[in-house]
């Protein structure tokens, strides 16, 4: 490898591991305390209403 070949390379690595560590902080800011609970009875509840309820301009 020439030598602005393994300049180029070290830079591309520096860039990628510092975008790592960025995402990786946001993730632990902002992303890793929020839960969603899912209760299976609602979200059945969800799909079969909105299947029974026919689209605007449908006969049931």
């Amino acid at each position: 490898m020439k030598s602005p070949d393994k300049n180029l390379a070290k830079k591309l690595a520096v860039v990628l591991v510092l975008k790592l560590a960025v995402l990786t902080a946001l993730w632990m800011g902002f992303v890793r305390e929020q839960r969603v609970h899912v209760d299976g009875d609602s979200v059945a509840a969800q799909f079969l209403q909105a299947a029974a309820t026919p689209a605007k301009g449908e006969k049931p």
